[in-house]
C-alpha cells in the first residue's frame, strides 16, 4: 500500500526514494533527490548517473523505470528524472587537477592542463596564474602547494610540472569562465602552426558537461586541401588533449 504523507517529513521521503532508485541495476549513482509538497501533490526531482555509452532508448527506459519505482510508493507524485553520463576516469582526474589548481591559496586559476600516461603513471603539466605583484618565492610557494594537492588526488600521479604566469586582475576575472579560457587557449595553440594565419570567430557551445567548438582558420593560400586538413587535425588534437570534455570541433578552413 502507498505510504501516507501525514507525519512523514520531506527528508524521510527523499531518503526512501533514494533507496528505491539506488536499487535499480542501471543507476550508477545519484546526484540529488529533491521533494517538494505542492498543494496535495509531491513534486519529485531525481538526478542520476548512468553509463556514458547508453543509447537514448535505454536512457528513456531507465528514466521510466525510476518513475515507476517512485510511483509504487507515491502514485500521485509528479516526477522529473534527469540523467547524466558517468565521467571517465581521465575526465575526473582532469577536473580534480583543475579544482586543485584553482583552489590553492594565492592561485588565480589553472589552465592549459595536459595529462599523459606513461607506463601506467600519470604526468600532469599545467599553467598557473598568480598575481603579478607576487615575489618569485611567493609564486613558487603557490606552485608547490598546487603540486602537493595534485599528487594527493591519485597515487598514480608521478610527476607535476607547473608553469607560473603572472596575471592582471582583468585577465584573472576573464579566466574564471571556461569559455573565455578555452577561447584564449585555442588562439594560443593556433600560433604554434605557421600554416594557420589566423583563428577567429570562435564559438563555444556547452550542453551540460559536453563542449562543442566552432571556429574559422585562415590558411596559407598555397596549401593544398589535404595539407590544410592535416594541420586542422593536429590543431584539433592539441586542443582536445588540454580539454578532454570537448566532444566536437568544427574548423572552417579559408584562404588568407
Amino acid at each position: 500500500m502507498p505510504l501516507p504523507l501525514v507525519d512523514r517529513s520531506l527528508q524521510q521521503i527523499e531518503q526512501r526514494i533514494r533507496r528505491k532508485v539506488e536499487a535499480i541495476k542501471d543507476v550508477k549513482g545519484i546526484r540529488h533527490v529533491t521533494v517538494r509538497l505542492s498543494a496535495k501533490r509531491l513534486d519529485v526531482d531525481v538526478h542520476v548517473f548512468l553509463e556514458g555509452n547508453l543509447s537514448s532508448e535505454d536512457t528513456h527506459r531507465i528514466a521510466f523505470e525510476i518513475k515507476k519505482e517512485v510511483r509504487t510508493q507515491y502514485p500521485n507524485a509528479r516526477i522529473s528524472v534527469d540523467t547524466e553520463p558517468v565521467k571517465s576516469e581521465r575526465e575526473s582526474i582532469w577536473k580534480a587537477v583543475k579544482d586543485a589548481a584553482d583552489g590553492a591559496p594565492g592561485s588565480r586559476g589553472g589552465h592549459n592542463i595536459h595529462i599523459q600516461t606513461v607506463d601506467g603513471k600519470l604526468y600532469v603539466d599545467l599553467h598557473l596564474e598568480v598575481s603579478a605583484n607576487m615575489t618569485v618565492k611567493q609564486a613558487h610557494n603557490v606552485a608547490d602547494e598546487v603540486e602537493k594537492r595534485i599528487k594527493a588526488i591519485n597515487s598514480d600521479v608521478a610527476g607535476v610540472t607547473v608553469h607560473i604566469e603572472s596575471a592582471s586582475d582583468r585577465i584573472s576575472k576573464e579566466l574564471t569562465g571556461v569559455e573565455t579560457e578555452l577561447e584564449a587557449y585555442i588562439e594560443d595553440v593556433a600560433k604554434r602552426f605557421p600554416e594557420i594565419k589566423c583563428a577567429s570567430d570562435i564559438r563555444i557551445r556547452t550542453f551540460g558537461d559536453i563542449i562543442h567548438v566552432v571556429l574559422k582558420c585562415r590558411f596559407d593560400p598555397k596549401l593544398t586541401i589535404k595539407e590544410a586538413h592535416e594541420v586542422s587535425s593536429k590543431f584539433e588534437s592539441d586542443i582536445k588533449k588540454a580539454y578532454p570534455k570537448i566532444a566536437r570541433i568544427d574548423i572552417h578552413e579559408e584562404p588568407d
